[in-house]
């Protein structure tokens, strides 16, 4: 009877143990769920897949503000949503998506489970050309000339390498049709910015010298898609903000560059005007 008594005992313990350890360590065995979260916005705002972060200065950053790799890209990506959600926040509601604050890995899956990313031209801003110039440019009209072909490839037996002259940027696309629908029946969002791409790179201008002698910008580019819940995209592209080489200090990077990026986004989202009613003056 002791035996068994025994074995119920060291039994029930080692259940005890395994559900806590499951509770507080294993939380990747949890299936991906929308949050509980009450939140009522006009705009919600996707971080950016972890997978499409990518940072040149990562070990400078993590050495200054000791932190590892995985809590500063998390803790930049993050940020960078909420900047641009308070940024948002000056023009309508926003908020960033509770799943992505809710420290499971499994609920931001469905999220990033339901579209997929393209590597597309940059939107051209459109030109606002007059009559007389459009009549000038049909009579100065030329026939263009052949487009050079694109990439690194063998010439006349030399190799010959012709970059992109059209900029290009990471796009998103929806592809589970619920999706959107979904985050608007749970939050009531109409519309969804997502963050899709993060770099921060040297930038592409400056010469070897500014490298060698670690005095030269840095390049922030974040690439984004502004959608409605339809689907329909109501904007897209590419912000670049310059920073110094010499800060690895996370404040001005949340509080000064983010926030700037955050401003650029909004200030390309057509918001839909609210007709307020009027109110009628009162009679004598």
């Amino acid at each position: 009877m002791r035996k068994v008594l025994l074995f119920v005992f060291v039994w029930m313990s080692m259940a005890s143990n395994a559900f806590a350890q499951d509770d507080t360590y294993n939380k990747y065995d949890r299936e991906g769920k929308l949050s509980s979260d009450s939140v009522n916005v006009k705009v919600m705002v996707i971080p950016t897949n972890p997978e499409l972060y990518n940072s040149f200065y990562d070990r400078q950053m993590m050495e200054v503000n000791n932190l590892s790799f995985y809590k500063l890209r998390d803790t930049i990506l993050q940020t960078l949503s909420i900047k641009v959600s308070e940024a948002i926040n000056d023009t309508a509601v926003s908020a960033v998506v509770p799943e992505s604050q809710s420290g499971y890995i499994e609920d931001m899956a469905f999220v990033y489970e339901s579209i997929a990313y393209t590597y597309e031209p940059l939107p051209q801003p459109k030109e606002d050309v007059s009559t007389i110039n459009k009549w000038k440019r049909k009579l100065s009209k030329k026939e263009p000339e052949p487009e050079k072909r694109k990439g690194t490839f063998m010439e006349e037996g030399q190799i010959v390498t012709n970059e992109r002259t059209v900029p290009h940027f990471t796009n998103v696309k929806v592809i589970n049709p619920d999706f959107l629908f979904i985050l608007n029946k749970r939050y009531h969002a109409e519309i969804f910015v997502f963050i899709n791409k993060y770099e921060m790179e040297i930038a592409t201008s400056i010469s070897q010298i500014d490298i060698q002698s670690e005095n030269y910008p840095r390049e922030i580019r974040v690439h984004f898609t502004v959608l409605d819940v339809e689907g329909n995209e109501l904007t897209s592209g590419l912000i670049i903000r310059n920073s110094s080489s010499y800060d690895n200090q996370l404040n001005y990077l949340f509080n000064e560059s983010f926030l700037y990026i955050g401003k650029e986004i909004t200030d390309r989202i057509e918001f839909p005007v609210q007709e307020e009613a009027l109110e009628k003056p009162d009679e004598e």
